[in-house]
C-alpha cells in the first residue's frame, strides 16, 4: 500500500474513533480531553505514532 493511501486510510479509521467517543461522552469531557492532548502535544512536539498509541 502507498504511503498516501495508508494515510489516508488512518486519518478515516481515526475520524471514526473520535466521532464515536464525541457521540458517546458529554461535551466538556471530551473538549476538556482534547485540550489537554493538543496542549501537551504542542510542548512536547510529539510524533504521528506517539500521538496515536496515547489515543489507543
Amino acid at each position: 500500500m502507498k504511503f498516501t493511501e495508508e494515510n489516508q486510510k488512518e486519518r478515516l479509521e481515526f475520524i471514526d474513533r473520535w466521532s464515536k467517543y464525541v457521540l458517546e461522552h458529554d461535551d466538556k469531557t471530551w473538549s476538556r480531553q482534547q485540550n489537554k492532548i493538543i496542549n501537551s502535544c504542542l510542548k512536547t512536539k510529539m510524533t504521528k505514532e506517539q500521538f496515536l498509541k496515547m489515543k489507543g
